[in-house]
């Protein structure tokens, strides 16, 4: 009889979920959006009961429409953003505002808030050595320096915490009751440090030195690792509809980590999947923001890139982690702000169907002609801060090039040359990545921009490594049902395991005839990045 895992995402604007089948076969899938609370610029909330029952709703979905029999799901697990939930102590009824203005409606900060910078900044002052493991530099999208401005900020709303939560954790609490947090978090966001002789640790010094000792209670000393499970508890097994059945659920991931383990597997034709070696493959997650994520068995400290992280994906691999924070959005930023956008909405009556319109302007990629139409348009895209490798948030997008032209053929170019800047910001990730003891023969790509042929095929160019799509619709929801199938006393979650749910891949070549030209073009984008630093100190006073 067949058994059916069920993976659970929680992205930055929708839950999703989705059935698997014991082979890694995607059955269904389904998502509900979820609000998210901008009260100020920087500032961006969410609501966890807003997100549990969007997730048991949509689980309850699948039960109550009999997708598959109820009685043969056997496991759920969980991935979502790195987001920060402050819970009370009342079993988690009690939601602790994080907002300035009191609204206990919204006790998230969210992955891409960006209010902790001074934070940030105080911690990275203090050197301490945890801060090898994250490039040199605490993002103050982690966890970290959001904690503290709360401790700063909001010091009422510090003290009634009970427990400090990264957003997969509670997920896995809500549907559990157990207390365990998942490495992938703890270490990923939340300075933890994993070796494989003493295991996942707090450093109590550093917690000391930036002020925040008091927070080792809130934020748990017993941790899950890869392959780990624990039964689903009453209370949520009869809210999802799953009474009287045996399901476990397995361990919970960061999104885009759990899109690591849904298609590092994945195969072309003629590739051999037991002489796959995952080390050598760049995986892209992207969506509102990318993340760059790079497996190896030996750590390798890369300046401005996260990492290494021991097992936080498998057992025995280390991962080296750098992300732009913004991708998706920059490029609706971009398009939406052109002049041509709004007659082009009236043409195409949705944003969707326009960034299909622009491409269709395009050659995808294969002609040299096409490509060079940025010859003269120049983005630097870091429009939301530098995520990797320069790890400066203050950093702020350039271009260089406009005209006073408003047409659609304009605007097309624009899209164009910022696909471009983002995987010029791509290709800068990847030479600090070799630079430190990575070597790469391909990249797989999984998310949102992959509808985008120009944005794929911009990468393979301008990176000149094959470019590999999943042909599974989600591999993030398949990397979290990958770890629901793990979820029993006697499995584990290990390569052998993930290649034999993972599923065939489209193979995407290089074009060798525009390399001189990207490489000039890259060239310019690092002029970019130093311009800007000059115009800071011009305008110092």
């Amino acid at each position: 009889m067949d058994s059916y895992y069920l993976g659970v995402d929680v992205g930055t604007g929708s839950v999703r979920v989705g059935v698997f089948n014991a082979n890694g076969k995607l059955l269904y899938s389904n998502s509900k959006d979820i609000k998210i609370n901008n009260p100020s610029p920087g500032y961006y909330e969410q609501s966890s009961e807003d997100i549990w029952s969007g997730v048991v709703q949509l689980i309850k979905e699948v039960v109550t429409s009999r997708i598959v029999e109820k009685e043969r799901i056997r496991g759920i697990a969980f991935c979502a953003t790195c987001s920060l939930v402050a819970v009370g102590p009342s079993n988690g009824v009690e939601k602790i505002s994080i907002s300035e203005n009191g609204d206990e409606e919204w006790n998230i900060i969210m992955w891409l808030d960006h209010r902790a910078g001074d934070e940030a900044n105080f911690i990275n002052e203090k050197g301490h050595r945890v801060l090898d493991f994250v490039g040199g530099k605490i993002s103050l999208e982690m966890q970290t320096p959001k904690i503290l401005w709360l401790k700063r900020h909001l010091p009422q709303s510090y003290e009634r915490t009970d427990q400090f939560f990264d957003l997969p954790d509670y997920l896995r609490w809500r549907a559990t009751g157990s207390l365990k947090r998942s490495i992938c978090s703890v270490v990923c966001k939340w300075t933890a440090v994993n070796t494989p002789k003493d295991g996942c640790a707090w450093d109590s010094t550093f917690f000391k030195s930036v002020g925040l000792e008091d927070a080792l209670l809130k934020i748990g000393s017993n941790f899950s690792y890869p392959g780990d499970c624990d039964p689903l508890g009453a209370e949520a097994a009869k809210e999802m509809g799953l009474e009287g059945i045996d399901v476990n659920v397995g361990y919970s991931q960061i999104d885009a980590h759990s899109g690591v383990l849904g298609m590092m597997g994945c195969t072309v034709v003629g590739e051999e999947r037991n002489e796959l070696d995952v080390t050598k493959r760049l995986a892209l997650i992207c969506g509102t923001s990318n993340c760059h994520m790079a497996l190896s068995r030996e750590a390798c400290l890369v300046p401005g890139v996260w990492g290494p992280y021991y097992g936080v994906i498998l057992p025995d691999f280390n991962l080296n982690e750098g992300g732009q924070s913004a991708a998706g959005k920059l490029l609706d930023h971009i398009v939406s702000c052109h002049p041509a956008y709004s007659r082009m909405m009236k043409e195409y009556k949705n944003h969707g169907k326009v960034l299909v319109g622009l491409e269709s302007f395009l050659t995808l990629g294969e002609s040299k002609a096409t490509t060079e139409l940025t010859k003269e348009l120049h983005i630097y895209p870091d429009f939301h801060g530098n995520r990797s490798p320069l790890a400066d948030p203050t950093l702020k997008g350039m271009m260089s090039g406009l005209t006073l032209s408003d047409s659609e053929e304009d605007l097309a170019i624009l899209y164009l040359a910022t696909i471009q800047a983002l995987a010029y910001g791509s290709l800068h990730i990847m030479r600090e990545l070799e630079k430190n003891g990575h070597t790469f023969d391909s990249v797989v790509i999984c998310g949102g921009l992959t509808k985008s042929r120009l944005f794929l095929q911009s990468h393979a160019d301008i990176l000149q490594l094959p470019v590999l799509v999943p042909h599974c619709a989600e591999p993030v929801l398949l990397g979290a049902a990958i770890s629901a199938a793990a979820a029993t006393p006697s499995k584990t979650l290990d390569l052998t395991r993930v290649v034999s749910m993972s599923g065939g891949a489209e193979l995407i070549s290089p074009n060798r005839n525009v390399f001189a030209y990207h490489e000039k073009k890259f060239a310019v984008f690092l002029e970019m990045y130093k311009d800007q630093t000059k115009y800071r100190e011009l305008m110092k006073i």
